[in-house]
């Protein structure tokens, strides 16, 4: 039997984490100092920043040549604007490239589950906050086992090794399209997850959304970079194009969103529905007749009533695409006024 190879390549590990919690990040360094010593792991956090150091600069700069970023998810990382912000966006945007991996470890139990990492692996397993544990050395152990298992293989492929595509790089503007759509996602995600639900919650996530299709012409380039994205707020920038250019071909792709998503989200793909239902030529009308009654099923088996915006959407939907093939709208159509509830 051939023997299992180490990786003789040492991961660069980059603690993202709020002060309020560097005695946690201490504690798992501890537990993790055997992979220092082996030569498998070199740790790099924010204390390392010596006097005089721009402190922005390096910690992007660490950012982008980590192959491990470890997320410590807490109250305080999520109300931490540049944790939950600016080290996030940057994490989840090489994630989705495959130039790291990013392991989100609970210390504390706190409203995780709608964040953006949410689709990402936890650690302890099934999402059991440390400090919940009733010996925290084991949860502790437990989480350094699992990180010394993916520092067993090879790390990613960094960014400046990267071989270069045949086709010309991205020019500076679609790079700074990129970074301005990252902005308003996690914009909106900040909105939904620190602000309770009300008129002023909406209306703030609202103009969001509006800055999100006002870039529409310029973002539709990384329409398929959206549309895949683990962020409900890169999602969501998606929804916006999809808003102004209705395509077939990410049909099925609003479909998914109905009863998945928030219901902010949700309403705004079943809007696009609505569009593509007046845009599209007649060859897309027997996938879109298939795509608004799964949209429907999706609907009523969240339990989404009739009077809201969302049933009351879907109705126009159909009207509009029964009036496009020639047929009169459907009985019911819910258009009736009402205060909005999404």
């Amino acid at each position: 039997m051939t023997p299992s190879v180490r990786s003789t390549v040492p991961w660069r590990v980059f603690y993202s984490y709020s002060h309020k919690d560097s005695d946690a990040r201490a504690q798992l360094a501890t537990y993790l100092a055997p992979l220092k010593s082996q030569g498998r792991i070199e740790e790099w956090h924010d204390r390392r920043i010596e006097p005089g150091t721009a402190w922005e600069r390096a910690i992007l700069s660490e950012l982008d040549s980590a192959d491990l970023i470890l997320l410590l998810i807490s109250e305080h990382f999520l109300a931490s604007e540049y944790c939950f912000g600016i080290e996030m966006d940057r994490a989840l945007t090489r994630l989705k490239f495959g130039e790291v991996r990013v392991v989100p470890v609970l210390l504390k139990p706190c409203l995780w589950k709608d964040s953006r990492f949410s689709e990402i692996q936890m650690l302890p397993r099934d999402a059991k906050p440390i400090l919940s544990w009733g010996s925290q050395e084991e949860a502790y152990f437990a989480v350094a086992s699992e990180l010394a298992a993916i520092v067993a293989s090879p790390p990613p492929k960094r960014k400046d090794s990267l071989p270069m595509p045949p086709a010309a790089p991205l020019t500076a503007p679609v790079d700074l399209v990129r970074e301005q759509v990252h902005a308003l996602a996690g914009r909106y995600e900040r909105t939904r997850q620190r602000m309770r639900p009300s008129e002023a919650r909406t209306a703030r996530m609202e103009r969001t959304f509006s800055q999100m299709r006002a870039l529409a012409t310029v973002t539709y380039p990384l329409l398929d970079e959206l549309t895949t994205s683990p962020s409900p707020g890169e999602r969501l920038a998606a929804v916006a194009i999809l808003q102004v250019f209705a395509s077939e071909r990410y049909l099925n792709f609003l479909v998914a969103l109905v009863g998945v998503e928030k219901p902010f989200v949700e309403y705004q793909a079943l809007l696009a529905l609505k569009f593509a239902a007046s845009a599209l030529d007649a060859r897309a009308f027997p996938q879109l007749l298939t795509d608004l009654a799964r949209a429907k099923q999706s609907l009523d088996a969240a339990g989404v009533a009739a009077g809201t915006d969302r049933q009351r959407t879907l109705h126009e939907a159909n009207d509009v695409l029964h009036e496009a093939m020639g047929g009169d709208p459907e009985p019911g159509n819910g258009s009736e006024t009402g205060v909005r509830r999404v």
